[in-house]
């Protein structure tokens, strides 16, 4: 959805805008919110800050700013400054400090090992290129179920599915995965070590 889609929607319905840029993004969103703070946050909590990254993209969408072209990279911004936010506030209220990413301290290694996590860095962005292909559902239900380890059931919930059509679908993505890295000359399991 570009951003004109989403305004020619507006002018005809608030709600019926609202309601489908919602459902075109949640997946991204709670992704993106559930990657920042599964370290920290309670499920309510991340379900909060999901909410209030959508009240800041309607507030800023009911305004007269105009953005031009694809709003996926906006909405992904929104979406990862406001669970940096979040993430901040709650280590605040706790008291405690809990680092973002890996520690630097853990990442110093000799040239072979440099070699290695260089290819498994490269190794994964191929992956992720190629899992981002798959579309929605797909890319949202891979990415749920092998990068953030939920079930069929939580999957189901948040792709708005039935869990047996979401284990459907993860099987068939897998497949056409397999298939795009068979491509590329990439084993299955060389791409999950």
């Amino acid at each position: 959805m570009t951003d004109k889609e989403y305004r020619k929607l507006y002018e005809k319905s608030t709600r019926d805008a609202q309601n489908r840029l919602f459902g075109e993004y949640f997946s991204y969103v709670y992704a993106i919110v559930f990657n920042k703070l599964r370290s920290c946050a309670s499920k309510e909590d991340i379900e909060e800050c999901v909410s209030d990254v959508f009240a800041d993209i309607f507030e800023h969408f009911d305004s007269e700013t105009s953005y031009c072209g694809d709003i996926k990279g906006f909405i992904g911004t929104v979406a990862a400054r406001r669970a940096v936010s979040f993430f901040r506030s709650i280590s605040a209220a706790s008291g405690r400090t809990v680092p973002m990413e890996g520690s630097g301290a853990d990442c110093i290694a000799d040239s072979t090992d440099l070699e290695k996590s260089t290819e498994r860095a490269e190794l994964r962005s191929t992956l992720l290129k190629l899992i981002d292909e798959l579309g929605h559902p797909d890319t949202a239900i891979i990415m749920l179920k092998y990068y953030y380890g939920l079930s069929s059931s939580e999957i189901a919930d948040i792709v708005s599915m039935e869990s047996p059509a979401v284990r459907v679908r993860c099987t068939r993505a897998l497949r056409r995965l397999k298939n795009k890295l068979a491509e590329l000359d990439i084993d299955l399991k060389e791409a999950e070590s």
